[in-house]
């Protein structure tokens, strides 16, 4: 199968992370694969390592035909049987253009809750509904969004969750660095210093806990809102328990070295750094958004693998940590149960092959009903 995907964002977030994968993982099962994505910037980079043609060739906004048509000769010279577009700014566009090319499949990815259904997503709801053979989502909560919105559509639409690798991770030394006592509890959090991350709700929920936990915020940003976060915490009179790590190369290893996961967001898609927390091990409480459900609540006969507690609310985080805390402290059985349903879930359900596996099924063309 010739596969064309296109990617649009300026740095390597969660989507991008999740495209270089797929691109990555229908390569290696004999694939053709070529991405579409902004030239010279760091997805191209990467991809470029991977050994996987990428062009700067893309759709540009939605009054901008000229590199739409671009894009769409681009797509017919490369005789592709599929083409996998990411970006919701540009799915009208883009989409557009794929139908121009007369490629035989075209997907949607949709990684978080968009504005279907508003006034202002009327481009994107004609698209859906008149160029896109079938539409991806990455969690339940995204596709009961999409078919609510589109009641109509509700047999284009498909559920394949995130995936990652699952490979073993040794913690890093962590405590003796940051002068943190041996039987103190370390809370981890990692991604940016953004609002929508939620770094400010789990400082406010550190100084409404015991002076024994710790917590361990990873994640870049810029020096303007590590200074508010460093000053928050100043306020609160909790920065000797609060450590700023900063950006990580090695974020997993952080987090298998402390003793539980936190993701405060107030809003997400589907986090992988949750993902990763669940397949090292690590008990995870994570606010009601995005994937967090899929990935800890029960499903499927399948019993908790998490804490969920509810989205932008300190308090609620700070009653999640206190649980957890003390089930770690009194030894209580419920943590090792929760862990071992996660890691099992991050196997099973969340693996790099599982979302590849899902993905190659959505791109392969169905047939005449696809012309």
């Amino acid at each position: 199968m010739r596969v064309a995907i296109h990617v649009d964002g300026p740095i390597i977030r969660g989507n991008e992370r999740q495209v270089i994968a797929i691109a990555a993982g229908l390569r290696d099962r004999g694939h053709h694969v070529a991405v579409s994505c902004r030239k010279g910037g760091p997805v191209m980079a990467e991809l470029q390592a991977l050994g996987i043609a990428a062009t700067g060739i893309r759709p540009g906004g939605d009054t901008d035909p000229v590199n739409a048509l671009w894009f769409a000769a681009w797509l017919r010279r490369g005789r592709f049987d599929a083409v996998l577009l990411t970006s919701w700014k540009r799915a009208f566009i883009s989409g557009w253009a794929a139908r121009v090319a007369r490629v035989p499949r075209v997907v949607f990815r949709i990684g978080g809750i968009q504005p279907i259904g508003e006034k202002r997503g009327s481009l994107e709801r004609y698209a859906l509904r008149h160029w896109y053979h079938a539409i991806v989502t990455n969690s339940l909560r995204v596709a009961n969004h999409v078919t609510a919105a589109l009641p109509d559509l509700a047999d284009r639409v498909s559920l394949v969750p995130n995936g990652i690798d699952i490979v073993p991770v040794s913690p890093v030394p962590l405590r003796d660095g940051l002068g943190v006592p041996d039987d103190a509890v370390l809370a981890v959090a990692i991604g940016g210093m953004e609002p929508n991350k939620g770094f400010d709700l789990l400082i406010d929920a550190a100084a409404m806990l015991d002076g024994g936990v710790h917590v361990v915020l990873v994640g870049g940003g810029t020096a303007e809102a590590r200074a508010a976060m460093e000053e928050r915490a100043r306020r609160l009179g909790v920065s000797a328990r609060v450590h700023f790590l900063g950006h990580r190369s090695d974020a997993r290893a952080v987090a298998a070295a402390c003793d539980v996961f936190v993701m405060p967001s107030r809003s997400e898609g589907f986090g992988l750094v949750m993902l990763e927390a669940m397949a090292a091990g690590v008990p995870v409480v994570a606010a009601d958004v995005g994937g967090a459900p899929d990935a800890l609540a029960p499903r499927m006969g399948r019993s908790t693998a998490g804490w969920i507690v509810q989205a932008n609310d300190a308090e609620a985080i700070a009653a999640g940590l206190r649980e957890v805390v003390d089930a770690i402290r009194s030894g209580s059985p419920v943590v090792a149960d929760r862990v071992r349903e996660a890691t099992w879930r991050a196997a099973h359900w969340f693996s790099m092959d599982a979302m590849v596996s899902g993905y190659e099924a959505a791109l392969a063309p169905k047939g005449p009903e696809d012309e």
